[in-house]
């Protein structure tokens, strides 16, 4: 080999020296290319020769899907023994050197008699351009978008470690005038469904020529997802926070953070709103970074319409006679406003979230902190806004609450859950409402649950299926702390798995429960201690069980708040050390 190249350089040498001194005898353009090819032997993988085709001073050839069109390998020969073939300044070997063929290339034929030019253009031949595994396409097994990666004829996709990969349907775009086939029958983008728990091969048909190739989809496994803290922005910290709300945007799917800032002054404890751009990477306030309430702030709570508008209810601290009513407000062409009056509550808040139903129509839950005749002290009240007025109801079977929370569920119904204490503290239990055509309706019977929770504001977290099956978890300190979860069946109310036992040192632990429901049903329960700091575990329908917890943080945090994105990304945040804290449960890297 060395030999051939140094005969192949005093060749190049002299050709040079020849082409300075017989330029005009060069130009006679008489080299004569024989054959252009792609063969076998210089390109792993191709079955057979590929000639091209030789007009005049034109090569046109067509590239296989076996061969890397950047990195192309052709074979070429002519009249003379003694050819030597440029491209640029670089000498060209045949059937060894790579030539990237994307563009027309020029190569320059010399021989001692004269040399000749020839424009090669290169054409890929039909392909499978893109293809992947879409959410859209499989709503039972993924919950995110899965592209392939194709190499010539090899198609990767890695799927998560706990996707069912038996029935998946793929979707592709193709070259025109191919035809993709599967065992002989026509395999369809976003309809033909396969098991592709082994490597399938696909069958690419070029009308035209009637050549075929053989595309291999081989499905990996991507690493399991781990619970990891998400990195908040320093303006998030400027001051110390009391606490912290999580929502999922339903149009563009990200994380909105709420927090309300603690400090010595008014101006100091208002609420901010901040949401991650996926395209630009970076955290961005709605809003200014020291807040968007006109002064003190609390029991934000935050929600979306079905456009992705963001409104938001907190408690407002502005002097005058409504002070610590609620404030409705959204946010549009970047910039917040009111939505009916300010402070336009029915009466002072406690314990107030805000949801949207599904006709988009805002409805504020909350508990009284005072009397307002003639409902009674820590009354409980929903209120719902028409577009210009408010307006209200008790609930007559549970008239009192010591906590209440709405919620909105996956199947687009409202939920109003209240720690019952209509009928006293000895029997306080979680009591359920839902709203269905406008009316309230008992979900069950008041007073769910095993055990009794009779002191202090013990929280309440809920989840709902598409089906109406309804989730449910309550902290209990009588006789003992523990946390349980009570699942509705569409009939009867019953416990689900066993209860968690939880050490607490003060009342100030039980805040901290949370559960979410995945998109392929898995029920995620969040709960923390004075001991073992956060754990997140999950149900396991084959034991009826709690699968073992998994620590996220060390340290307990105050209040949680969990919610699981459309892509089935877990979030939960708090506040730990008066900062919050995020946490999310995906796959490193995605």
């Amino acid at each position: 080999m060395k030999k051939n190249y140094c005969l192949y350089l005093l060749m190049a040498i002299s050709s040079l020296i020849l082409f300075g001194c017989k330029k005009d005898a060069l130009l006679a353009d008489n080299v004569q290319l024989q054959s252009f090819s792609f063969d076998p032997s210089a390109n792993p993988g191709l079955k057979e020769s590929v000639l091209g085709t030789i007009e005049g001073q034109q090569i046109h050839i067509t590239v296989p899907n076996s061969i890397d069109i950047t990195k192309a390998i052709p074979s070429f020969h002519g009249s003379s023994d003694k050819l030597i073939a440029y491209v640029g300044q670089t000498v060209q070997e045949s059937g060894i050197s790579a030539v990237d063929f994307t563009k027309t290339v020029v190569y320059r034929f010399v021989t001692p008699d004269g040399m000749s030019e020839y424009s090669v253009t290169a054409e890929k031949a039909g392909s499978i351009v893109s293809f992947g595994f879409y959410a859209s396409d499989n709503p039972e097994y993924l919950f995110r978008d899965y592209p392939a990666t194709i190499t010539k004829l090899d198609i990767k996709v890695d799927l998560p470690v706990d996707a069912d990969v038996t029935k998946l349907v793929a979707r592709y775009t193709k070259s025109n005038g191919t035809i993709l086939k599967y065992n002989g029958t026509d395999f369809v983008s976003k309809e033909t469904v396969l098991d592709y728990t082994l490597p399938q091969s696909l069958e690419l048909q070029d009308v035209q020529s009637g050549t075929s190739e053989n595309f291999v989809v081989t499905v990996g496994r991507l690493t399991a997802p781990v619970w990891s803290t998400v990195q908040l922005p320093d303006f998030l910290n400027i001051n110390n926070v009391a606490e912290a709300g999580l929502e999922i945007n339903p149009v563009n799917r990200q994380p909105y953070v709420s927090v309300q800032f603690s400090g010595s002054t008014d101006d100091l404890r208002k609420g901010l709103i901040t949401t991650w751009n996926a395209d630009t990477k970076q955290w961005e306030t709605l809003g200014g970074n020291t807040g968007f309430t006109p002064t003190r702030a609390d029991l934000i709570s935050l929600d979306f319409s079905k456009q992705g508008v963001p409104y938001v209810a907190f408690r407002d601290y502005t002097a005058g006679t409504n002070a610590q009513y609620a404030s409705l407000m959204k946010y549009e062409n970047n910039a917040w406003s009111f939505v009916g009056n300010q402070q336009g509550s029915f009466n002072r808040v406690n314990y107030l979230t805000l949801k949207l139903d599904e006709n988009d129509i805002p409805y504020q839950g909350y508990v009284f902190t005072r009397a307002s005749s003639p409902y009674p002290n820590r009354g409980t009240y929903v209120e719902s806004f028409n577009g210009s007025t408010w307006s209200g109801q008790t609930f007559a079977q549970s008239s009192t609450g010591w906590y209440a929370k709405m919620f909105k569920g996956g199947d687009s119904k409202l939920y109003y859950v209240v720690m019952d204490l209509t009928s006293g503290t000895a029997t306080r239990k979680p009591s359920v409402y839902k709203l269905d055509n406008g009316v309230w309706n008992l979900v069950g019977n008041v007073n769910v649950g095993p055990a009794e929770s009779n002191s202090g504001g013990i929280n309440i977290d809920l989840d709902v299926t598409a089906d109406g099956q309804i989730y449910m978890v309550y902290q209990s300190n009588s006789p003992a702390y523990k946390t349980f979860v009570m699942h509705w069946n569409g009939s009867t109310w019953k416990q689900f798995g066993d209860g968690i036992s939880q050490s607490t040192s003060s009342s100030a632990n039980r805040d901290n429960v949370a559960i979410s429901i995945h998109p392929d049903g898995r029920v995620f329960l969040a709960y923390g201690d004075a001991i073992n700091g956060i754990k997140v575990c999950t149900f396991n329908e084959s034991i009826g069980n709690w699968n073992a917890a998994t620590q996220i943080s060390a340290e307990n945090g105050n209040k949680f708040v969990m919610q699981i994105s459309k892509e089935g990304i877990p979030y939960l945040i708090t506040v730990i050390n008066n900062k919050a804290a995020l946490f999310k449960y995906d796959i490193p890297g995605l």
